[in-house]
């Protein structure tokens, strides 16, 4: 029995000691409780003023007139060039000049040339049967039409197995035409320019001066459509492209000039801004431009780069990135009241931001989290 009593004794203490625990938990979460409801009663509400020495911390904004400065880098990559594929199938044959990396060629210029034999001989047998048909037809022609025969018998003189045809007579009868066309005159005559064009195929002619800086074939060698022969450019006309943001396109004319350099600073060029994409790349939301490069010393794939300077300078502010909302607003005092006013990014660096839009002197709120929209600010 005095066991128990004692078991009971301690029970009570127990709990005891776990209700008075249990009280000073709530008093003291009720305390801090307090102590965190009068701070929070502290904040600016709707309307309350508030200035602009207390917190949240204001900036004050200061601007300096600078030309906007835009990065363009990239591979230059001649403006005129050829790349190799045959139009027909044959095997390629030593030219006058090899057909190597480095080879110059002037416009009409032999590049690469295909046999052509067996195209050429089977072209010469349509001329030479082309040439019997029309001759089969002049007893028709001068009993039916004798007054276009003197016209038939010359274009007749005129054709030869290997030569080019020439070009059809305007008769001005449609009765000697219709006669012609049920003989099919004027269908073999086509597929014979059709055959004809077909041979031009097999030389590869410069359209314009230039210089292999690629060759994959060697004589010999079979070749046919979808063949990469080789890569004919220009040396003396170079374009670099690069992609500016789309912010920064309203700083980029066509005419502006840039000084690029190489990576190692062994030389420098002038390049002009010729084009300007008018498409938003989707993905990086960028814009290509093309720059036209003039120097000696360029050669294709070259990497180079410098900085553009728009023309017309603007009133730029440097801010904290913290004051700068993802929807490009920041939260600036205009006639003592926190407004949202948009700013234009130029240039985002580690810790602020370069922007255009804000005036000098202007508050703007260092943490733009803290939102005091509608607030009304005075200066101590």
């Amino acid at each position: 029995m005095k066991i128990d009593m004692n078991e009971k004794k301690k029970n009570i203490k127990l709990m005891l000691l776990t209700i008075l625990i249990h009280i000073s938990v709530f008093i003291a979460g009720g305390y801090v409780l307090l102590n965190l409801k009068g701070e929070q009663g502290s904040d600016f509400g709707p309307g309350e003023q508030v200035t602009v020495q207390d917190r949240p911390e204001f900036v004050t904004v200061q601007t300096s007139q600078r030309s906007e400065r835009i990065e363009i880098s990239g591979r230059v990559r001649a403006e005129n060039r050829l790349e190799i594929f045959p139009e027909v199938q044959g095997k390629v044959v030593a030219g006058n000049k090899p057909f190597r990396e480095g080879v110059k060629f002037e416009t009409g210029e032999t590049i690469i040339e295909l046999d052509h034999e067996e195209a050429r001989l089977e072209l010469y047998s349509s001329r030479s049967s082309f040439q019997t048909l029309v001759s089969s037809l002049l007893p028709d022609i001068k009993l039916d039409y004798p007054e276009q025969m003197a016209t038939y018998e010359r274009w007749f003189e005129s054709l030869h197995p290997e030569k080019p045809l020439p070009a059809l007579p305007d008769f001005d009868k449609p009765q000697l035409e219709r006669f012609m066309t049920s003989h099919g005159v004027y269908d073999r005559y086509y597929r014979i320019r059709s055959a004809e064009t077909r041979m031009e195929k097999f030389t590869v002619r410069a359209p314009f001066a230039g210089v292999l800086s690629s060759a994959k074939a060697e004589p010999g060698q079979s070749v046919g459509p979808q063949v990469h022969m080789g890569t004919f450019v220009d040396p003396d006309s170079y374009l670099l492209t690069a992609t500016v943001r789309q912010s920064q396109l309203r700083s980029v004319r066509n005419g502006d000039t840039v000084e690029l350099t190489d990576q190692n600073r062994t030389g420098s060029w002038v390049a002009t801004v010729t084009r300007i994409n008018p498409s938003v790349d989707p993905r990086s939301q960028a814009v290509e431009i093309y720059l036209k490069v003039d120097g000696n010393g360029i050669r294709e794939g070259m990497y180079l780069e410098g900085i553009l300077e728009a023309n017309e300078p603007e009133r730029i502010a440097e801010i904290p990135k913290s004051a700068l909302l993802r929807n490009g607003y920041v939260y600036a005092v205009q006639d003592e009241v926190v407004r949202q006013i948009p700013v234009r990014v130029i240039d985002i660096a580690h810790h602020t931001v370069r922007v255009t839009g804000l005036d000098d002197g202007e508050y703007i709120l260092r943490d733009a989290t803290k939102a005091l929209t509608g607030r009304i600010v005075r200066e101590n």
